[in-house]
């Protein structure tokens, strides 16, 4: 999978795949979250390491690089235990040097693909702070705020985030 580009030298061949088959790119994507959301080194690693072939599930989109692979995105998937028909994006972030080039895009339609086509689920959802637009162009929805823990639907109100949700598409 590669995004748009308008020359043929900056064409990378992207790569989404889930953190817990491959283990050597938990150093990259541990430090590529804490540039945005710092926290402690243990905290991130026993976050990715609860990563599974259901949920929670860690995405890393990578690029191949001169010396290795290059962790460039992350996502993580969680249950939402009182609707199991949906999940919650929890995080998603990209490097800040490659944000703008289609990059989120990419890592958001795999994880839709893997949500709505693998995992069968009938929603997701997300909150964002600041990227309404982005996630809008992607349609997604405006809604109200859910409660993504516990077995009893309850809202959060949290004033600085701004709730939104994708429906799976019908299939014909």
């Amino acid at each position: 999978m590669t995004p748009p580009s308008s020359s043929p030298e900056s064409i990378e061949a992207f790569k989404v795949v889930p953190i817990h088959k491959h283990r050597e790119l938990m150093d990259q994507c541990i430090a590529l979250i804490n540039s945005e959301w710092p926290r402690s080194y243990t905290a991130r690693l026993w976050s990715l390491e609860s990563s599974k072939e259901t949920l929670p599930t860690s995405f890393v989109l990578t690029a191949d690089a001169k010396n290795g692979v290059a962790v460039l995105a992350h996502a993580k998937l969680s249950p939402i235990p009182a609707d199991r028909e949906a999940v919650f994006v929890e995080s998603v972030v990209v490097a800040r040097e490659r944000r703008g080039q289609g990059i989120g895009r990419l890592l958001m339609r795999e994880i839709e693909n893997h949500c709505f086509q693998k995992l069968h689920l009938k929603k997701i959802y997300l909150s964002t702070i600041d990227q309404q637009a982005f996630y809008a162009k992607l349609g997604y929805k405006l809604c109200s705020a859910i409660s993504i823990f516990g077995s009893r639907p309850a809202t959060n109100t949290s004033t600085k985030k701004t709730w939104m949700f994708k429906n799976a598409p019908c299939s014909s």
